[in-house]
This record gives C-alpha cells, sequence and structure tokens, in this order.
C-alpha cells in the first residue's frame, strides 16, 4: 500500500532562513521512495509501511537540523493485567504516521546516517521515537530555537505535516 506525506515549512522568525540541503528515504521495497515538491510543499511518497524519509535543512547562520517522517502500519499494546487471555500479553492495532526531530548535528550527522537509526537496534532512543508514532513533537536546539512538526492529517494514505521553524 502506498502513502504520501506532504510537508509544508513555516519559518517563523527572519533572523535566519532554513534551507533544505538534503533529502533522504529509506527502506523501499521497489525503489518507489522517492521525495518531490509540490506547490512549495515537501512530498513524500512511499510504496509501503516500515519506510521514511528525512529532510536535512541548514541555516545561513549556521544551524541545522532533520526532520524523519515515516510510516508505520502498527503499533504494540499491552493488554491490561487483568486480562481474561493471559498467555496473549500483546496485540496490534493499525496506526501509520511517526516524525523526529534531531537537532544540533555535527558535520557527519546526515540523513543517509541518521535515518537508518530508526530501524537498527544500535539505536534503541531512535526506535522507541519511532514506535511512540507522535502526531506532533517540538524541541528547542542549543541556540533555543524551536521547531516542530504537526500532522494536520494523521490517519490515512495521504498525510500532511506543517513543519515550523521559530
Amino acid at each position: 500500500m502506498a502513502y504520501t506525506i506532504t510537508a509544508q515549512v513555516f519559518q517563523t522568525n527572519p533572523n535566519t532562513f532554513f534551507r533544505v540541503v538534503e533529502k533522504t528515504t529509506f527502506k523501499s521495497t521497489d525503489g518507489g521512495n522517492a521525495w518531490g515538491e509540490s506547490n512549495g510543499t515537501h512530498v513524500l511518497t512511499m510504496d509501503a509501511s516500515g519506510t521514511s524519509g528525512s529532510l536535512r535543512f541548514l541555516s545561513d547562520s549556521g544551524e541545522n537540523f532533520i526532520i524523519t517522517l515515516g510510516v508505520h502500519n502498527f503499533k504494540r499494546q499491552a493488554f491490561p493485567a487483568y486480562s481474561l487471555i493471559v498467555l496473549i500479553n500483546s496485540c496490534w492495532h493499525a496506526l501509520n504516521r511517526w516524525g523526529d526531530i534531531v537537532t544540533n548535528l555535527t558535520n557527519g550527522e546526515t540523513g543517509v546516517i541518521i535515518t537508518p537509526q530508526y530501524y537498527g537496534s544500535e539505536h534503541p532512543d531512535r526506535v522507541a521515537v519511532r514506535e511512540a508514532q507522535l502526531v506532533s513533537y517540538s524541541v528547542e536546539n542549543a541556540k533555543g530555537r524551536t521547531f516542530a512538526f504537526n500532522f494536520v492529517v494523521a490517519e490515512g494514505n495521504d498525510l500532511k505535516v506543517n513543519i515550523v521553524i521559530g
């Protein structure tokens, strides 16, 4: 099943300008994952769940960050301890969007490096973020600048997210 995430970027602070310097995708089943642009938005097309893409931004003042957006159709949920089914301790239910923002990047931290970390056992913190499947998230960098995303269409195959750079 194919998915699309359309990302619109809002920059609220005129003291610096951020531009996209890298676009990456991860884990395409048939090479169908790609970033495109349409009417000023960034459009990530993915051929299946379990995939994602990242945008790396750099400002004219040297600040940078990566936002990774993806689809992960299932989230593990535990049954309550008083469940009548004691042998089954979990179930799966459909959700599909997730995102994360990584700030204060070093020169070697690119989308090619960061994006696969959401799937490997070497970075359990990133895997936990993917599995949390957040609808929105906000974080500050070392200089106090705020970066946020909010999925304004958070369910289905045609997702929409606003990225806000403060």
